[in-house]
């Protein structure tokens, strides 16, 4: 960033976050039907496969290892009545997410492995859904925009970005410090805000917001599930970057969680079994 430059305000962002693109009209309709009491899956079916990209991406994912179908998942119609529809939709809306802000040109910010990282993080919520007894739909989700912000900050400032990335290297420091000193607000705070643009539900937009400050939201919740997800994909190497750094964990909201050693073994089988189909979602 040329030192003459002021950095992007808060203020500046969230306008310039609220005349971005928002995903595809599939997506949105996948969306609303969240909360549908009354749902016609064969219409939603029908919408889901009138967008070819994500469709496409959404039965290589069904056809997957993972799911055991291989080569007999060929209908989004099919994958509903296999895979059921909260999974079509999760991943119908991964699909959407990860087309929907494609990066600029930011020297050192690595979007494959921004997206392996990401997708690590999804897959750990989800795994962490039946321990937790909550709808691994909706973590899955959520793990999937974690760090949308990130992403957001490098397609609207791609040369601001780029100093965070040599700055966090420089001095081997977590990257949301430094986005801090330089933007003077972290990824966070842009991520609820465009989840918000997304009309992600306000709970996803609340925990986005706070994951990586758990302590400020309620014990137990959707940022501490998003919290220790990101630490399990980063201890799990899975975006490749062998010396990247584990997210500082706040202990009081891991221990809040309930997990024991033997739920913990499961959420990591479970992340790893996942994580390869999912990234067939990248294209």
């Amino acid at each position: 960033m040329n030192p003459m430059t002021a950095a992007p305000t808060l203020t500046d962002t969230l306008a310039r976050i609220q005349r971005l693109p928002v995903m595809s009209a599939v997506a949105m309709e996948v969306l609303q039907s969240l909360n549908g009491a009354d749902l016609d899956v064969d219409a939603l079916a029908r919408r889901i496969a009138q967008d070819q990209a994500i469709a496409a991406r959404v039965l290589r994912v069904a056809n997957s290892p993972f799911y055991g179908m291989a080569g007999r998942v060929a209908s989004i119609h099919d994958a509903i009545m296999v895979l059921g529809l909260s999974a079509v939709r999760s991943l119908v809306l991964a699909a959407a997410v990860v087309t929907a802000l494609p990066a600029g040109h930011c020297p050192g910010f690595d979007e494959r492995r921004f997206w392996h990282h990401v997708i690590g993080t999804a897959a750990a919520a989800e795994a962490m859904g039946k321990a937790l007894r909550r709808s691994p739909g909706h973590l899955f989700l959520a793990g999937l925009i974690h760090d949308i912000g990130r992403l957001a900050l490098v397609t609207l400032y791609p040369a601001d970005y780029a100093g965070v990335l040599r700055r966090a290297g420089e001095r081997d420091a977590q990257l949301i410090d430094v986005e801090l000193e330089i933007f003077g607000f972290d990824h966070a705070e842009a991520g609820a805000a465009l989840a918000r643009r997304w009309n992600f539900p306000d709970e996803i937009a609340d925990a986005l917001a706070c994951h990586h400050a758990p302590e400020r939201s309620q014990p137990g919740g959707l940022a501490g599930v998003l919290h220790y997800a990101d630490a399990i994909a980063q201890a799990l190497d899975l975006d490749g970057e062998t010396d990247s750094q584990i997210p500082r964990l706040h202990a009081a909201t891991v221990d809040a969680l309930g997990l024991g050693r033997d739920d913990l073994h499961g959420v990591l089988a479970g992340t790893r079994a996942r994580f390869d189909s999912y990234c067939l979602l990248l294209g």
